[in-house]
């Protein structure tokens, strides 16, 4: 029996929608794969594992169960769970419920529970996580990012920190959970900037989120942008008092997003 004529008798349907349907599985265990290769995020390999997985013991329960009547309910039923699979997907990265974990966290729900997960993403207890202070000692300084004369005077294009492997200036985005204040985050972005940081929507301090981490954390999602979040962090901390920053590594979250991203998150007891 082929894998058409399997859906065919599974769900009871005719020719064309098994092979929409078996084309359906085929894209998404697809996508899953080819967004691992693209993002090295394991757990998405492990998340097609789970999809194919599953439409084999379907298979082999129908081939065991030749009642037609428990036929239609395996397969009403691997249609439900395959939905919920789905819903859970999208749910995790736009949040719709806000009950499905994040997307690192709900791929690898059978391996730990979704609470210790966060908690320890959270908490930078994953990669090559630091805290910064500006109490530290200082660091080496950074290369000089290019620079044009105006009158004579040499003046450095915006942003100056392009340190290490970082093949880009990085895009700072800023997010922060009340009590903090609009108006605070907008002066932290303004005192940022001030320092040749590139911060995204500076002007209106950033984006306001229901709920964030309670330690204030700068996010980079890409190994090569290590340093420059080290000190983006650095310069952070100046602005509040010498406060501890967590630089929290998120490159191997298995998330899109773009290799120069730097994410500020301003905690609630941030001054």
């Amino acid at each position: 029996m082929t894998p058409i004529e399997f859906l065919q008798s599974l769900l009871k349907l005719n020719r064309g929608g098994a092979i929409l349907i078996m084309t359906g599985l085929g894209v998404v265990a697809a996508a899953a794969i080819a967004v691992s290769w693209m993002g090295g995020g394991q757990n998405v390999i492990t998340l097609a594992l789970y999809i194919l997985g599953f439409g084999l013991i379907a298979a082999i329960l129908t081939f065991v169960v030749s009642n037609p009547l428990m036929k239609t309910v395996l397969g009403w039923m691997f249609v439900v769970v395959f939905g919920v699979i789905l819903f859970c997907a999208f749910d995790s990265v736009i949040q719709i419920t806000g009950r499905t974990p994040s997307p690192p966290c709900w791929r690898t729900i059978l391996e730990e529970p979704p609470r210790i997960c966060e908690e320890r993403f959270e908490n930078g207890q994953q990669g090559n996580s630091f805290a910064v202070s500006s109490d530290a000692p200082d660091l080496p300084a950074p290369p000089a990012g290019n620079t044009s004369e105006i009158s004579g005077t040499p003046v450095t294009d915006a942003p100056v920190i392009v340190s290490g492997p970082a093949p880009a200036p990085p895009v700072i985005h800023l997010q922060f959970t009340p009590p903090v204040t609009r108006t605070t985050s907008r002066e932290i972005a303004r005192d940022l900037a001030d320092n040749g940081w590139d911060v995204a929507g500076g002007n209106q301090g950033g984006e306001e989120v229901r709920r964030g981490p309670s330690r204030t954390q700068i996010r980079y999602y890409s190994a090569d942008y290590a340093e420059n979040a080290r000190w983006l962090a650095r310069d952070l901390s100046a602005r509040l008092d010498g406060a501890e920053i967590l630089v929290n590594d998120f490159s191997q979250a298995g998330l899109i997003a773009q290799p120069n991203l730097l994410e500020i998150w301003l905690a609630p007891q941030t001054d």
